[in-house]
């Protein structure tokens, strides 16, 4: 396996750029780059945008390729040489390690991807495996899988590497983290996936997301719900999350992906709020991706710093000093909880035992610490996704940033990590094919990571 990943990926990697040399070069010198024609540079691809459509919205959006984007994004090189001329910095598909603060929204509702997204960024291989295309093309054309739950499918998706982009030239949808480029194609690619154009992003179940960027089992959580006559009247800490799941008919033909998208009650009991906390904690130890969102209000509202109607990535639960604590993100990369335990709340200074215990750091990047309390009042809906693991998730890494021996340095690196640091030995041992939720087990198996 260490062989085929590492070994053959490495090959597969030089062999793609040799390839793209020599059958796309030419169209690259002669500014001949690739277009797709089912996702046109116009209003079509957009759709109905801040209430416009057609050619009122052709004139105010322009068409930019995300390499030039990413380049004018990307942290100025420092001069170098005799002359002193400065370097002009490349865009690359993706750069060094991949982060939630990669991610940052744009004008579109479409905070359940972009929190889905900001979920995945945590586990090891699980947005490299999405893209075919593992690496910046100056041809311009992107290969992606993304699964069809309707008809229980991965399908292929291929875009080509234009964004619209406003007056000042910056997109106006996801934006790129330096000249980091990942972010922005995988947004397009989902919008070509949905309907056709970017109209379709806006506004979904960010479980939805999950299932098409990983093909995994997924399901809802919602608190205090009608179905749960026990929770009626309490306080929502004394109330319970009730388990939905989606179920789906036979596809129209001319159905896009989702569009039967329902909703149906599981017959498992609900949970109190005690078993609710072990099986968030239970499920991100075992790589599980959780989002959280209050289903009530507009995004243009919000209460102590919470948006309403927005999802937040779920990033981590602990416990310290006998609290228990979410760490939650805002996909805007801006925005945080105001409350107790805020970046700006005395109490750490307080507990420094605490502080400690959750290595805060105080930064405005759209990541909080809520204690477990406080979110209940303020969310009512948890979206999972229970990843299956094992060795589809253990990718090379060929490191763009070394044009030439980054597939060599990204095989003697993967086979390090394989075989020194037991990442072959957990991906055999400990992956696990999930189909239904289950309920963390009691005592202390519950315990062990």
């Amino acid at each position: 396996m260490s062989f085929r990943i590492y070994v053959l990926g490495m090959l597969a990697a030089y062999l793609e750029r040799l390839g793209r040399g020599v059958f796309c070069g030419l169209c690259v010198c002669c500014s001949c780059t690739y277009k797709d024609s089912k996702f046109p540079h116009d209003h079509r691809s957009i759709g109905t945008f801040k209430g416009r459509t057609g050619a009122e919205l052709d004139k105010e959006i322009t068409w930019r390729r995300i390499g030039d984007i990413c380049a004018a994004a990307a942290p100025q090189p420092k001069k170098g040489g005799a002359s002193g001329s400065k370097p002009k910095p490349a865009a690359r598909l993706f750069a060094d390690d991949i982060e939630p603060s990669d991610i940052c929204q744009g004008q579109l509702g479409d905070c359940w991807l972009m929190s889905a997204l900001a979920c995945l960024a945590c586990q090891q291989g699980a947005i490299q495996q999405i893209f075919d295309t593992r690496e910046y093309t100056q041809y311009g054309r992107y290969k992606m899988r993304l699964y069809d739950g309707t008809r229980k499918k991965w399908r292929s998706v291929t875009i080509d590497d234009w964004i619209p982009c406003g007056a000042d030239g910056q997109p106006l949808f996801a934006k790129p983290n330096g000249d980091e480029a990942w972010v922005v194609l995988l947004e397009k690619a989902c919008a070509k996936f949905m309907g056709g154009n970017y109209a379709a992003l806006d506004g979904n179940l960010m479980i939805k997301a999950l299932e098409m960027l990983t093909g995994d089992f997924v399901c809802m959580f919602r608190l205090g719900d009608t179905r749960d006559a026990k929770s009626r009247g309490k306080p929502r800490t004394e109330q319970r999350w009730t388990r939905l799941e989606l179920s789906r008919g036979p596809p129209p033909k001319d159905a896009a992906p989702g569009d039967d998208l329902r909703l149906v009650y599981a017959r498992d009991e609900p949970f109190d709020s005690e078993l609710m906390f072990k099986s968030i904690s239970w499920e991100l130890r075992h790589g599980s991706t959780i989002g959280a969102s209050n289903a009530g209000g507009k995004d243009t509202e919000n209460v102590h710093g919470i948006v309403q109607g927005h999802a937040y990535a779920l990033m981590k639960a602990d416990e310290a000093d006998g609290k228990k604590f979410l760490q939650l993100r805002n996909p805007w990369g801006t925005f945080e909880w105001s409350g107790p335990w805020s970046d700006k709340s005395p109490l750490w200074d307080q507990h420094p035992k605490v502080k400690a215990a959750l290595d805060f750091k105080a930064a405005d990047d759209g990541t909080f610490w809520m204690e477990y309390t406080d979110f209940i009042n303020h969310f009512n809906t948890l979206e999972f996704c229970c990843r299956s693991t094992g060795f589809e998730h253990v990718v090379i890494n060929i490191h763009e940033e070394h044009p030439c021996c980054g597939p060599c340095w990204g095989c003697l690196e993967g086979c390090a990590r394989y075989w020194l640091c037991c990442l072959g030995c957990k991906a055999l041992c400990c992956g696990r094919h999930v189909t239904q939720f289950k309920r963390p087990p009691a005592g202390c198996c519950g315990c062990i990571a």
